[in-house]
């Protein structure tokens, strides 16, 4: 490792700007780089894991199938020393994965594991396909319409 190195790292979700995780990124030193949307090949989907809290997670589609969209993201770059901290605030079932981005570059980046997406074709309660919306920050939106 070279010191001084970053890592691009793809968010969608509760690490975007002005949303409550935000800080861990910048608590680690991290810059925002740009706001840009992901390849059309993701399903974004919104659950509640066991601690009733509600999150995103954005799966990729097997390459070639279609049924995908293309979702808001931002770029931070991270100090590359920082990253271990940095995933250790990780939980299942999200990780960090290779994200391609609309322009055919790719990052590493939030992904989710599939069984979200399997769990939602089959009818979980807890889990909301809201890729049509395409993105965090509108589903949000739109839970704020509701009430």
């Amino acid at each position: 490792m070279v010191a001084g190195q970053k890592l691009a790292i793809a968010v969608c979700g509760l690490h975007l700007r002005g949303q409550p995780l935000n800080t861990q990124l910048t608590a680690l030193q991290s810059t925002f780089v740009k706001a840009c949307r992901s390849a059309d090949q993701y399903r974004l989907y919104a659950f509640t894991d066991a601690s009733g809290k509600t999150k995103p997670g954005m799966v990729a589609l097997p390459p070639g199938s279609s049924g995908g969209a293309a979702v808001y993201l931002e770029v931070w770059e991270m100090p590359l020393e920082n990253f271990g901290s940095f995933m250790l605030q990780v939980p299942p079932p999200l990780g960090i994965g290779t994200v391609e981005l609309d322009d055919g570059s790719s990052v590493k980046g939030f992904i989710c594991e599939g069984w979200v997406a399997e769990a939602c074709a089959a009818g979980a309660s807890n889990i909301e396909d809201i890729t049509h919306l395409g993105s965090w920050l509108a589903y949000l939106e739109r839970q704020q319409q509701q009430r």
